[in-house]
């Protein structure tokens, strides 16, 4: 888009110098007032945050690309075009004499200057926002209780983001797509995304977990699955002060109740400075019990834990809080399967960083309007519906474009909908997977596209 000076018809604007920040805050400012879920979003997120960044007056601000940018994430399956259609509504709202372009290019070079520090920053005021709003009675036994897990996720298959995030293992060149992963780690009480690492599909579980260990606190309690059952990690966390309560890995045979763990010969991946300052051995505990629970792929579980007191925790209390574990893999189906994490569309690994930062504050944007209307109305965080939250707030976004004093009232009629809209109270629920719906039987891609030819005996 090409804008013409007023002095020099003709001129390109981006002759005229840079502007004053002060015009940039004014539009910022303008989009609060224009725009629902930007004024919506600046109850958690400060647009100060976007001050400063970039040095000329632009239609596509930081504050401005950001708030377009989460509405695409917010609504599954949203163009760079719908993106741009909210700017022009915005524009036209306020009568400006400025146009914007129909053409998405200036949005998507907008997105390709956020920069990523200015992305965590955001991230992190909302994870800390989310731990002030956390409840004593959503403890467990007076701990905090934190649950890791890891997911994989796709995205479009270009030489650039191949060569950062390669293909998974059996796929050809030109007939998959470049796989990564994301280790996150979240609360359980609150159900917000604390930190969260990335990496390619080749990097383990467990050595991404130790990125992750600098958020567990002493005094707390980590849930995970066996894939970070690893002497090395409980061993670090334990001597940190923080508990574990690990399912037990299948490969290592060991007895019921107290149990000592020898330090393994081989240090693997660790440094030698910190291997060597590790203990020679483990005292854990180990409990077994049988998930009486249809839909479960084993009856025997085994969980080992370094809560040794049996007396203040029995078997009964470790095996219950294991089984509540399940929740992380909602919590990743909420943020992959709703938010769509799961199915990437930036096409370079720059931008895959950047799209999975708005993934994730998307997702705790709406755990916390999820924890505020618990809070406010005294009902369990968990039997508020993820997806329920994202369709009300989608509805409700509109109404905030107005003065101060009415969104305050209409933000707590949201809080208000979301908290009588409640999901049944379903312990051990049975949610096998499996698909109903057949897919459509159509042949596998075996090579490149434009190398691919359809049989006739296929057409037919």
């Amino acid at each position: 888009m090409k804008i013409n000076t007023l002095y020099l018809p003709g001129f390109c604007h981006r002759l005229c110098g840079s502007s004053s920040k002060r015009g940039a805050g004014a539009l910022s400012g303008r989009a609060l007032k224009l725009d629902g879920l930007a004024a919506l979003l600046a109850r958690f997120i400060a647009p100060a945050t976007f001050a400063g960044v970039g040095k000329r007056d632009r239609i596509y601000t930081p504050w401005v690309t950001f708030c377009a940018f989460l509405g695409q994430v917010l609504q599954r399956g949203a163009s760079c075009r719908d993106a741009v259609r909210r700017v022009q509504a915005w524009h036209l709202k306020a009568g400006s004499a400025t146009a914007v372009d129909d053409a998405t290019g200036g949005y998507c070079q907008a997105r390709s200057r956020l920069p990523i520090a200015v992305l965590r920053t955001a991230f992190n005021q909302l994870a800390e926002m989310a731990l002030l709003r956390s409840r004593t009675e959503d403890q467990w036994l007076g701990h905090t209780v934190k649950v890791i897990d890891g997911g994989g996720l796709s995205m479009p298959d270009t030489a650039a983001n191949r060569k950062v995030y390669p293909y998974a293992g059996g796929q050809r060149k030109g007939c998959g797509f470049p796989t990564g992963q994301m280790v996150g780690l979240f609360s359980l009480a609150t159900g917000h995304l604390v930190k969260f690492v990335l990496s390619s599909w080749k990097a383990h579980e467990a050595p991404l977990a130790r990125q992750l260990i600098g958020w567990v606190k002493q005094g707390e309690v980590l849930l995970a699955d066996r894939g970070f059952c690893n002497w090395g990690l409980i061993s670090l966390l334990h001597r940190k002060g923080v508990d574990v309560v690990m399912r037990l890995h299948q490969a290592r045979r060991t007895g019921t109740g107290e149990v000592c763990w020898p330090k393994p010969q081989r240090q693997g991946r660790w440094g030698k400075c910190l291997w060597n300052e590790l203990p020679q051995s483990l005292t854990l505990r180990v409990v077994r019990f049988r998930a009486a629970v249809p839909g479960f792929r084993t009856d025997r579980i085994a969980v080992v834990t370094t809560l040794l007191d049996e007396a203040k925790y029995p078997d009964a209390v470790i095996a219950e809080l294991y089984l509540r574990r399940w929740q992380v893999e909602l919590h990743f189906r909420d943020i992959k399967t709703t938010l769509g994490l799961d199915v990437l569309r930036t096409q370079t690994p720059e931008m895959i960083e950047k799209e999975v930062h708005l993934q994730a504050i998307a997702y705790n944007v709406v755990r916390l309007l999820m924890l505020e209307a618990a809070r406010q109305h005294d009902v369990p965080p968990a039997r508020l519906s993820f997806k329920g939250t994202v369709s009300t707030l989608r509805a409700f976004a509109p109404l905030f474009a107005t003065n101060a004093r009415q969104a305050a009232q209409r933000f707590e009629e949201l809080l208000l909908a979301l908290a009588a809209d409640l999901v049944p109270d379903r312990p051990h629920r049975s949610e096998p997977r499996a698909i109903k719906r057949r897919p459509k039987v159509y042949q596998l891609m075996t090579k490149p596209r434009h190398h691919m030819r359809v049989s006739i005996s296929r057409r037919q």
